[in-house]
């Protein structure tokens, strides 16, 4: 399988407290993965900087082989990269 998804030594802090710390992980071309732990763990963030929406204090995002440094939102979505969130935003009635 090919990594179509790859983070490296991505940190993260917000007002001075540490969200991310080191993380690095890949995503192969037809895998499903979930990613779980508790809430404050920092799974939103990594995906937020994954899909280009936070930039990371420090790392790397790379889709398809390619680094990018200053990753946003239409290049992520150019790239093929977006997320199903747990829970969808409240609709008007």
């Amino acid at each position: 399988m090919s990594v179509v998804l790859e983070v490296r030594n991505l940190d993260k802090s917000y007002g001075g407290v540490p969200v991310l710390k080191n993380v690095s992980f890949s995503l192969n071309a037809g895998e499903v993965v979930a990613l779980a732990g508790e809430n404050g763990a920092g799974k939103s963030t990594i995906f937020k900087i994954a899909t280009g929406q936070v930039r990371p204090d420090s790392g790397t995002v790379i889709i398809s082989g390619k680094p990018y440094e200053r990753l946003d939102t239409l290049l992520s979505r150019e790239a093929g990269i977006g997320i199903v969130p747990q829970e969808l935003a409240p609709t008007r009635t």
